[in-house]
């Protein structure tokens, strides 16, 4: 594979505008995505994919890896990665790979060197262009991240863009031009209102504009179609920061398939990706597969909390929603959450059917008495 020297990557973490001008300019080499905004991080994935890849040449030229332990393991993650890297582009000038469900913080010394030589290696490169897309909860951004040691190793490695939320007027103006591609005007008030309901998050956001545009064209009507604080605070539904994670985690321990599914439907009105919503329950199921065998093998909370880098009150609480469950359940549960994984990426079928399939596979009332 043919390789360029390039200027040191370690600058400090890109702008999302930076990041904006390059795909402009033709994005290369490694992109560390990290930081609170999820939903911008999902648009300049988006937009990478389209600058860089032709169509009809995904089969042939994109690379999607997932570190979940639902899906392989990090050795094998590793392995399929670094080949992804030496892979040749054929009929087009570039490949994509996107690396997911990975927290780097968390790997052993070994995977992260590893990993590191990845993003390196594909930072050096002419043809490939490498996203490490690091979720919110992946990669914990305080004041402390760019002083530290992890993080000036990925910077040696990678361009490290960092999504920050955005500020109030800024998403007030972004709220204002959505409205206005319709011809549809609301007032700041109104928008400022929309804003603080959704907690300052593009996902949400996005969601309860499209449902106060229908509201505007379909209900409302009129001659000059407008949204005010009242049409908010009627048709809009109050968001918190990291509701689906949170609302994930209690209805996975309750253990009643109306909450999971519930849990489902709010992901699929935010537009939370399918694939996501995947990886965030299966990695409940795993701890709750890993706490349920050290509690068995006689292991106490503190030792658990210790071994599984969780606060203790995280592991008490997991082992009083799991202390009637049957270990088979978990494995089982496990299991069925690693075919429905293979199922999103292979099957043609409506990814959210998929979901609602396991979920009744797993929490149906016969699921929980046999396993």
């Amino acid at each position: 594979m043919a390789e360029k020297k390039q200027t040191p990557t370690n600058v400090g973490a890109r702008t999302v505008e930076a990041l904006a001008a390059e795909i402009k300019k033709g994005a290369l080499g490694s992109y560390v995505f990290f930081g609170e905004e999820d939903y911008l991080k999902n648009h300049y994935r988006t937009e990478i994919y389209k600058a860089v890849m032709e169509e009809g040449m995904e089969t042939f030229n994109y690379f999607p890896i997932s570190f979940s332990p639902a899906v392989m393991t990090k050795e094998d993650a590793l392995s399929r990665l670094a080949d992804a890297i030496l892979a040749v582009p054929m009929m087009q000038d570039k490949k994509l790979i996107v690396v997911t469900d990975l927290a780097p913080t968390t790997l052993p010394k070994e995977h992260f060197e590893s990993l590191c030589a990845s993003l390196k290696a594909a930072n050096d490169s002419d043809d490939t262009v490498l996203i490490l897309y690091c979720r919110a909860d992946e990669i914990e951004n305080d004041y402390k991240l760019e002083t530290t040691a992890f993080f000036k190793k990925l910077t040696a490695s990678a361009k490290t863009v960092k999504f920050e939320l955005q500020t109030r007027g800024k998403l007030i103006s972004w709220v204002k031009r959505h409205f206005s591609r319709e011809l549809i005007r609301i007032s700041d008030e109104a928008a400022g209102l929309l804003t603080d309901l959704c907690a300052g998050r593009m996902t949400p956001l996005s969601f309860e504009i499209d449902k106060l545009i229908c509201h505007a064209k379909y209900i409302k009507g009129g001659e000059s179609l407008c949204i005010d604080e009242d049409d908010v605070r009627h048709i809009a539904s109050q968001t918190t920061p990291d509701e689906v994670p949170f609302a994930m985690l209690n209805a996975a321990q309750s253990w009643k398939l109306s909450e999971i599914l519930a849990v489902f439907e709010r992901s699929r009105e935010q537009r939370e990706e399918p694939i996501y919503v995947l990886a965030t329950l299966s990695r409940i199921y795993l701890d709750m597969l890993m706490i349920k065998t050290a509690k068995e093998a006689a292991l106490s909370s503190a030792e658990i909390a210790k071994i599984m880098k969780m606060k203790d009150f995280r592991v008490t609480k997991y082992l009083s929603s799991i202390a009637k469950v049957p270990m088979e359940v978990l494995e089982n549960a496990v299991r069925l959450a690693y075919e429905t994984d293979r199922a999103l990426k292979s099957s043609p079928s409506d990814p959210w059917v998929l979901l609602d399939m396991l979920a009744v596979n797993i929490y149906a009332p016969k699921s929980l008495r046999k396993g």
